[in-house]
């Protein structure tokens, strides 16, 4: 009886924070509470940074680079062919960029919305898929904790194809549940338009992982259950006639403007040596995106340890089957590859959720070893959040260590409240999570980074440039091209103009003139030859401004840039002897 009367205030709790769950999860509200989480973490980044990230510099520039040459099948950056990734996230770029300011205006807002819907596409297809199989409870945990992740909710500000990706991998694997379920209704439903829909937009965006993903998990799901049921429902052919639609001109139109090297190029130098380790990223050991995850799912991190129970007790589940399908040969493939990055494993996220939040509501959370794990690993990812603005104060920005404090602890305190919440199981627990990743993500991305002048060189360049008049797009007149040498991000040439010689001393040298704006590193190994290569075709150079130090970061060195006008060199009077 005692036990009973002990157990009453932990159940009430329960009890009252699944009401309040289950009134989020009522109609239309447990999709606009997912938006709004996803906005609140997302927006911070999306509004207030700076292209950083040199990925997607070169993005925009390529779209930007569409528009000035009107050719949207052949992607470049300034004279290189920049074959990569195929057209899928330029195509969504231009349509955002074109419409709303134009692409000559550079504003990168603008070219980050297909990102930012692309992150909402996948947090709501989780909660699709989490409904569909489960309860609109577990959809809407796992849906939320993706909105606030780390991850997404950072790729959703960021202009490239990660969180597109994500998106329509997600509608895919959405499509493919409703597919599995014995009473799917007939193969004209929505589930085999989500499936091939989803692939084929992958497939533009990201060429093969995305149907690789999907492709892995079907023959899984196949050689566990030996049932072609599904199969034969998904083999829909409108639906499959319009991932062609999708996929195929754009890809046959490239082979013809590129002869096929597109194809050459994107398997040799780009997935090639990622598959070997010979990228420009090192290679890494297997492991390494585990021992992330209490970060890259921060504050889901709380669902990993439920996860993992739920797929072990609950693998003869077919629901479970289905999420362990998603999740298993995508995550091993991408940790046996040598080459990784923090948001390779972004498209099977949502499978991790999914087996967390099941956990969560299936007594899970009632096993005390299981509970203080999941707030361990809550606890250490908290903990990581917190110090990382005053890590990297120390590191890169020496002068920010005051507002660096006032994030960490931010980010620090509310933090605690969560765990307490969390420890204390209130009602309130998933809102003090949710909140917790809205302050962190306001703290870092949309306060303290911003704040940091070294992380922000490209923007001070340019700025530098139109206070003296010598912006190659902005300033009167548009003298340009811009030159230089010793700092050739590519978020300069964004900022600035598509023919700017910033490549070396010869490319810089060919293309100046009287009047155009020069940037150049001051270490005299960059500076020197620069000036003298100048003189030799009759120019020189006015300093103008101050220097301005910066870092850069892709490199991690430390860098000052002078900005300066080529001028006509100053002709040389020779003193003439008496006549005799």
């Amino acid at each position: 009886m005692s036990e009973q009367v002990q157990d009453l205030p932990a159940q009430k709790k329960l009890r009252d924070g699944l009401d309040l769950l289950d009134f989020f999860c009522k109609g239309w509200r447990p999709h606009a509470l997912i938006l709004l989480a996803l906005l609140a973490c997302a927006l911070p980044g999306f509004i207030a940074l700076q292209p950083l990230d040199r990925d997607e510099s070169r993005f925009v520039q390529a779209t930007t680079q569409m528009f000035e040459t009107d050719d949207f099948i052949r992607i470049s950056f300034q004279d290189e062919p920049r074959n990569k990734k195929p057209i899928g996230i330029h195509w969504l770029q231009a349509a955002t960029a074109g419409p709303l300011n134009g692409p000559e205006a550079r504003t990168i807002q603008t070219f980050r919305i297909p990102s930012l819907l692309g992150a909402a596409l996948a947090a709501l297809c989780v909660f699709q898929i989490g409904t569909l199989l489960y309860s609109r409870r577990v959809g809407l945990v796992a849906g939320l904790a993706i909105a606030c992740g780390l991850l997404l909710s950072t790729e959703a500000g960021i202009a490239k194809t990660d969180a597109a990706l994500a998106g329509f991998t997600a509608l895919a694997y959405l499509g493919l549940a409703k597919l599995r379920l014995p009473a799917a209704g007939p193969a004209t439903d929505w589930a085999p338009w989500a499936l091939w829909v989803g692939l084929g937009m992958a497939a533009l965006i990201k060429g093969p992982i995305g149907p690789l993903l999907v492709i892995l998990s079907g023959l899984m799901l196949l050689a566990w259950e030996r049932d072609f049921a599904w199969v034969k429902r998904a083999l829909h052919w409108p639906s499959m006639l319009v991932a062609a639609v999708i996929v195929l001109p754009w890809y046959i139109a490239i082979w013809q403007a590129t002869n096929g090297q597109f194809f050459f190029d994107a398997v040799g130098q780009d997935l090639a040596p990622k598959l070997s380790g010979q990228s420009e990223n090192k290679s890494v050991p297997p492991g390494a995106h585990l021992l992330l995850s209490p970060v890259i799912f921060w504050p889901g991190s709380i669902l990993i340890p439920l996860a993992l129970w739920t797929a072990w007790r609950d693998r003869k589940d077919a629901r479970v089957r289905f999420l362990l399908a998603w999740l298993v040969p995508g995550w091993l493939m991408f940790e046996a590859a040598p080459a990784k990055l923090a948001h390779y494993t972004l498209p099977v996220h949502g499978a991790v959720l999914l087996l967390g939040a099941i956990g969560l509501f299936s007594g899970g959370w009632k096993t005390a070893w299981l509970r203080w794990t999941s707030i361990a690993i809550l606890a250490f990812g908290t903990l990581i959040m917190a110090a990382l603005p005053v890590v990297l104060a120390a590191d890169v920005a020496k002068g920010a260590q005051t507002i660096a404090l006032q994030a960490s602890l931010a980010i620090g305190l509310t933090g605690i409240v969560a765990l307490v919440l969390v420890i204390r199981q209130s009602r309130w627990a998933v809102g003090a999570l949710v909140g917790t990743a809205i302050v962190s993500s306001l703290a870092i991305k949309g306060l303290f980074v911003p704040s940091i002048p070294q992380l922000d060189l490209s923007q001070r360049v340019s700025s530098a440039l139109e206070k003296e008049g010598l912006h190659p797009r902005l300033s009167p007149g548009k003298p340009g091209p811009l030159i230089g040498v010793g700092y050739q991000e590519p978020s300069l040439i964004f900022l600035t103009r598509s023919d700017s010689a910033l490549s070396s001393v010869k490319a810089a040298v060919a293309a100046a003139k009287p009047g155009v704006g020069l940037v150049v590193n001051a270490d005299p190994k960059f500076e020197v030859p620069l000036v003298e290569g100048l003189a030799q075709k009759g120019l020189s150079v006015t300093w103008r401004g101050a220097p301005l130090p910066g870092l850069n970061y892709s490199k991690g060195d430390e860098v000052t840039l002078k900005i300066g006008e080529v001028v006509a060199a100053p002709k040389r009077i020779q003193a003439s002897g008496p006549q005799r």
